[in-house]
């Protein structure tokens, strides 16, 4: 059965599972490594979905960017191609996207796409290096950044939003003023901010 938000709206699983382990998630324990599907039975699905009026799909994934990285029968970028070519799609999103992940081709095909959603939602979670170690996220500020202008410059006119997590085990008011100005310095569209919640059998908890 498909998994409708709206009557115009469905959200396609593409991947289940994860494989980053950030010391704050129970995702890879309970949901196990990375599985995607092939990209022939996802295109069959999003064809379906729209015969029936479906206008808008959102591919769903624990981390997109991975996509394929198993079977290597498609990329997350060629996936993402594919289905912005199917004949009646208007509008093509998709979540969650790890900053580690996210391909030049990636951009470079929402760019030049005639239906990818010009929205990129890239949770950073952090604004210092020495937290986003603790969070496990293998990204620096830096690298987060460079990603950040590389899509800015590629799609001027995009929303950026992020997800944000306070009050992580070992914050000190330094690590949160860094925050602070890193937030300033981007200017998100919008971001999901969450107090740390535990959750017990991680490093975190």
């Amino acid at each position: 059965a498909i998994n409708r938000k709206t009557a115009l709206s469905a959200w396609i699983p593409i991947m289940y599972g994860c494989n980053n382990f950030c010391t704050y998630c129970i995702v890879p324990y309970v949901r196990g490594r990375e599985r995607s599907r092939l990209p022939e039975d996802i295109i069959a699905e999003i064809k379906e979905v729209v015969a029936q009026g479906f206008k808008e799909v959102t591919l769903l994934g624990q981390n997109v960017n991975s996509y394929g990285k198993d079977h290597k029968k498609a990329t997350f970028a060629e996936l993402l191609a594919m289905v912005d070519d199917i004949e009646g799609i208007e509008r093509v999103r998709y979540m969650t996207s790890h900053p580690k992940d996210l391909s030049d081709e990636v951009i470079e095909v929402i760019k030049n796409s005639k239906h990818i959603c010009t929205h990129f939602h890239l949770p950073v979670q952090y604004g210092s290096d020495n937290m986003l170690k603790r969070m496990n996220r293998v990204y620096t500020v830096a690298k987060y950044k460079e990603t950040v202008r590389k899509i800015r410059e590629a799609i001027p006119d995009c929303s950026l939003t992020t997800d944000l997590i306070v009050g992580f085990p070992g914050e000190t008011e330094e690590e949160f003023q860094q925050l602070m100005e890193f937030i300033a310095e981007i200017r998100y569209d919008a971001a999901y901010t969450f107090i740390y919640s535990k959750r017990s059998g991680t490093p975190a908890a």
